[in-house]
């Protein structure tokens, strides 16, 4: 169906996410803009591919207000990437696009619907809840979209976080039974192209989750495709908890996030559950065809 271009700024256009948020704009037709840090704008590793696609380059961050209120004039959406040490950063880029009349603004949730953990089960997503609480007192029209895990962090470690490509040996935590579903980055920014084309998803929470699995099923469908033996070690609950309440310098921050990250997923289930009233992308996008956890890791082969 045919749709208004949009003007839109992305906010983390170098991180693991916004890179393909853009591709999927741009090759909808958007005007793109990208806000970089001073620092970013040097590199020409992080500025090229964006000028190569058109992508219009804004220098500012969080810290500075004013770089902000310039970026988001005259935009249509703002959409946020941050990463998790500028999620509560969020709410000046919220209330600077709410000053110069932006029709919506998408935060960085991308990842599990942190309403359906309960407070306490991971610092992350205590700080994207109180950050989306915050966001809706500024009257903005607004869109958290959940992904639950990224594929390309969940399906490459099959199931435990940090490998760059599918290991040897895996921890498994509990007994490897529970399902959760992920979901690959090129589909995400895809889903997102769509939400943003769609005037119905402004003040809803949309959910996209495109594939299921357990960690027993990851394990054996790489089993199959690679043909080698994975080593399994399982992690009991308890065991994650231990870790849990033992992290908590500054130092051990991504080892207590992680393990939280690991104990939401297959310890409670939290990234294959769906709350009532939040839209679902799959159902209602059926014309894209996501990338399936086979495809995915047969990318791995040779």
């Amino acid at each position: 169906k045919p749709y208004t271009m949009k003007n839109v700024l992305v906010v983390g256009a170098t991180g693991n996410l916004g890179p393909h948020i853009i591709k999927a704009l741009v090759k909808n037709g958007h005007q793109v803009s990208a806000l970089m840090r001073s620092t970013s704008m040097a590199d020409i590793s992080k500025t090229q591919p964006l000028t190569d696609q058109g992508v219009k380059l804004l220098e500012g961050s969080f810290e500075d207000t004013e770089s902000l209120r310039k970026a988001c004039h005259k935009k249509d959406v703002v959409i946020s990437c941050a990463g998790g040490d500028q999620i509560l950063n969020q709410i000046h880029l919220a209330r600077a696009a709410r000053d110069a009349d932006v029709e919506r603004f998408i935060p960085s949730e991308f990842g599990i619907d942190p309403f359906i953990a309960q407070k306490g089960s991971c610092d992350l997503f205590d700080a994207k809840a109180s950050v989306q609480e915050q966001i809706k007192k500024t009257g903005i029209g607004f869109t958290p979209i959940y992904t639950n895990g990224f594929m390309e962090f969940w399906a490459t470690g099959l199931g435990e976080l940090g490998a760059p490509a599918p290991p040897d040996s895996v921890k498994i935590f509990g007994d490897g039974h529970m399902s959760a579903y992920m979901t690959a980055l090129s589909d995400i920014g895809k889903y997102t192209a769509a939400i943003v084309e769609d005037p119905e998803t402004i003040n809803k929470e949309v959910l996209i989750a495109t594939t299921s699995s357990t960690q027993n099923e990851m394990i054996s469908l790489w089993e199959d495709i690679s043909g080698k033996t994975v080593e399994k070690e399982y992690v009991s609950s308890d065991q994650l908890d231990e870790i849990i309440n033992s992290s908590t310098e500054p130092e051990s921050m991504l080892t207590r996030i992680f393990t939280q990250l690991h104990r939401s997923v297959w310890i409670k289930g939290e990234a294959n559950k769906e709350r009532n009233g939040v839209l679902n992308a799959v159902s209602k996008y059926p014309d894209i065809q996501p990338v399936s956890l086979k495809a995915y890791l047969t990318n791995f082969i040779g």
